[in-house]
């Protein structure tokens, strides 16, 4: 069992960083910040079922969507995989989009990652370093995410009061404080256990659903 641990730590801290993605000059950028469920973590072809993906085809040729999405990472510097110590993050701001979606918390709802003040206070901290570039920052609450049936608790360590009701209401909370456009990926998905076959990564359907409703918010930002 220890072993096993040692190498899900390994693949997860070294093998899960994805290559940055390939920037186009002359389109407008919607940069993707995020854990697994934007990297599309779990979906069989991955590349062409995220949500990023539909969501660029639904946006159209002049836009280009980048996903920068790790697994496992959290928001918290202080949580057990942090986005901030990553390249991503460096290249992220340093790629000046002209909009930044941001959604993390899922894995900062585990409860050995997990504290409410300072999750709350680091969000604000890590949104107001993208506004820092000038594009147009949006913050994102996780989707809602399902028991499973067998255990009647969520996978992977994620607790579900925390992610399903705490996490969305700071997210909230730090949108109004920064004035920030809010898209609540938390209420889109209630009553949508289908879209998740493991309770916590959209499927296919799931993230063409979600790429949907996402275009339709922008539409409102």
């Amino acid at each position: 069992m220890e072993i096993r641990k040692k190498i899900d730590h390994f693949v997860l801290k070294y093998l899960a960083v994805p290559r940055p993605p390939k920037v186009s000059e002359d389109k407008k950028l919607v940069a993707c910040i995020g854990d697994s469920i934007t990297f599309g973590a779990g979906v069989q072809g991955r590349k062409e079922k995220t949500w990023e993906y539909y969501l660029n085809e639904i946006l159209g040729d002049k836009i280009q969507v980048l996903n920068y999405g790790i697994s496992g990472r959290t928001l918290q510097k202080e949580g057990d995989y942090p986005y901030t110590v990553e390249k991503f993050y460096d290249l992220s701001r340093q790629l000046r989009a002209d909009i930044y979606l941001i959604m993390l918390g899922t894995n900062d709802a585990k409860p050995y990652n997990w504290k409410k003040d300072r999750y709350h206070e680091e969000l604000v901290t890590f949104s107001k370093s993208y506004l820092m570039t000038g594009g147009k920052v949006i913050l994102m609450t996780p989707p809602m995410c399902f028991p499973e049936e067998k255990t009647g608790v969520v996978a992977f360590d994620i607790d579900e009061k925390t992610i399903n009701d705490i996490v969305p209401e700071i997210v909230r909370k730090a949108a109004e404080e920064l004035s920030l456009p809010l898209i609540d990926l938390r209420s889109f998905t209630e009553g949508h256990s289908e879209w998740f076959d493991d309770g916590v990564h959209p499927n296919a359907e799931g993230n063409k659903a979600i790429a949907g409703y996402i275009a339709e918010e922008l539409k409102k930002k």
